[in-house]
């Protein structure tokens, strides 16, 4: 199948997915993948091949960047030793672990293919997560460590996967030392931080160039920002230094330095774009491994399906058992030793270690990384039990969708885990000081001199905020019935604009008015329902 029908294809699966997976009780990932297996029973779907370099390339630094940028980093901050230890020493550990015992589970398999698998099925994926888990009641705290650390052990994991290919692609470790690995390690990682950092800086830069002579056009500012994670994973992959963890630090940086003089309508278009790109790759990611999974069968046929199924369910829980005792071990000793302890003190709430050991969802770059896992190795020899590294890391996905995310909501609703919830009331004393804010901007503003109506129009103003401070602030009583007033306000401004879009249709229709003047119009409804549509909390 042509590449053009095969993308539109792939596109059109993922917006089925997504439309139908509403009906389901299970995640959209998992829908995914069962929708891209159904899909491989069709003519010309069975065989689809996907070079391992280009699907790297194309998926992982947009949808690594997308996370990164939104993450907030003060809270990044506050759980950043937790997530240092899960995406460090639980990345090693794991790595070393699960190579050991699939080396000692499959002796004909080398080690260092052994350990390249282990670098594979590290990640966890907080996007599959966060689809599980969205709008239950899951702690701050816990939602934090467990989105942070995605991101790193995306880094440190793939880091640790390149130094295990190359020695598995040499056929064999000879050459390799522990501290020739350990300098590789720290090498491609302190390049891939500078890397991302200077490329995120040049890129901020050059867009606010570009707006302070004018250009500040949003769809080329949004065209410019996309290209960022790119551009940092191609410099740091000249380099020879990790580019996704280049990836990871410039969508980290991007995410706290706003750039100057970008427009609201720039900042809108950006976050409109990326939520559009992260939803298309994710989806293709999961459909693609729903594709696959004839394929990657077929490649193990001669071993024994009792075998595989076996080698897969041991590996998932030695991945399990090192994952909770890890984050009980870590817990307790950061606990006892005082060492950036933030949690009760009391100790560790053993609902919270949990559900941290339990959201260990692979995804898409767990995926990625198996398939780009090189066909030869230097010699140009057959890479060793390629096929069975990426069945197997195939398999870990699915299980841990599966045992890991399928109970993950129930898991939340019975344990209760204690909320740390601050998001609430933080939110509501920004949009308070906010109003005060306004209110004071708009009294500077107004001389003395003012026409009637306009001091009119600005007193409407000033009491539009002060009901904004009074609903946060107020008695809550009469800040519930002045948010029915407000929403019953609302209601009529919606039903005065549906009259409008109906006038104009009935205009359109009649040829008073070409589709161009009802483009402009209906935008200009939109923006105004969108405004008159949010909740009397927010707005």
């Amino acid at each position: 199948m042509h590449t053009i029908e095969l993308t539109i294809l792939l596109l059109l699966l993922t917006a089925v997915g997504g439309a139908l997976v509403r009906w389901t009780r299970i995640g959209l990932p998992i829908f995914l993948v069962v929708v891209g297996a159904a899909a491989s029973l069709l003519p010309g779907l069975d065989r689809i091949t996907i070079d391992p370099e280009v699907f790297l390339l194309l998926f992982i630094p947009p949808l690594l960047f997308a996370d990164a940028r939104v993450l907030p980093r003060r809270d990044l901050l506050r759980v950043l030793r937790p997530v240092l230890l899960l995406a460090l020493g639980l990345v090693v550990l794991t790595v070393v672990v699960v190579g050991y015992f699939i080396h000692w589970l499959v002796p004909s398999m080398p080690l260092a293919v052994a350990f390249t698998l282990g670098a594979i099925v590290t990640p966890t994926d907080a996007v599959a997560t966060v689809a599980t888990t969205h709008g239950l009641p899951l702690p701050n705290r816990v939602a934090h460590i467990i989105n942070a650390e995605s991101l790193l052990n995306d880094a440190t994991g793939l880091v640790a996967f390149k130094l295990a290919v190359a020695m598995a692609a040499a056929a064999g470790a000879a050459g390799f030392t522990t501290l020739g690995v350990a300098t590789d390690f720290v090498v491609l990682s302190g390049g891939g931080v500078c890397v991302g950092v200077v490329v995120e800086w040049l890129g901020r830069r050059l867009r606010e160039g570009l707006i302070g002579v004018g250009v500040d056009d949003p769809v080329l500012q949004t065209m410019l920002a996309v290209m960022v994670p790119y551009a940092a994973y191609l410099a740091a992959e000249a380099l020879h230094v990790s580019g996704i963890l280049a990836v990871v630090i410039a969508g980290l940086w991007a995410g706290g330095q706003e750039v100057r003089g970008l427009s609201a309508d720039g900042r809108r278009h950006a976050r409109e774009v990326w939520r559009m790109l992260s939803y298309v790759f994710n989806g293709l990611v999961f459909v693609l491994l729903g594709l696959q999974l004839r394929h990657m069968l077929a490649a193990v046929e001669h071993y024994e399906p009792a075998w595989l199924a076996f080698v897969a369910m041991a590996l998932w829980v030695v991945l399990m058992a090192l994952r909770m005792a890890w984050v009980w071990a870590s817990a307790h000793v950061r606990f006892r030793l005082h060492w950036g302890w933030a949690g009760a003190r009391t100790g560790p709430d053993g609902r919270r270690m949990f559900l941290v050991g339990w959201a260990a969802v692979r995804g898409s770059v767990t995926l990625a990384t198996a398939l780009s896992v090189p066909l030869l190795t230097a010699t140009g020899t057959p890479f060793p039990d390629r096929e069975l590294v990426v069945f197997l890391a195939a398999a870990t996905i699915m299980l841990t969708l599966v045992l890991n995310g399928i109970p993950l909501p129930w898991l939340i609703r019975t344990l209760r885990a204690p909320s740390d919830a601050l998001g609430l009331p933080e939110e509501s004393a920004a949009r308070a000081a906010l109003a005060r804010a306004g209110i004071a901007g708009v009294r500077a503003l107004l001389g003395q001199g003012s026409d009637p109506v306009t001091r009119e129009f600005a007193d409407q103003l000033v009491r539009r905020y002060e009901d904004k401070i009074e609903l946060r602030e107020g008695d809550p009583d009469a800040a519930a019935v002045k948010a029915a007033h407000i929403a019953s306000a609302r209601q009529l401004r919606l039903a005065g604009i549906q009259a409008e879009r109906d006038c104009m249709h009935r205009l359109q229709a009649d040829g008073a008015i070409n589709d161009e003047t009802m483009r402009l119009l209906e935008e200009e409804l939109d923006e105004r329902e969108m405004l008159s549509s949010a909740s009397p909390l927010r707005g």
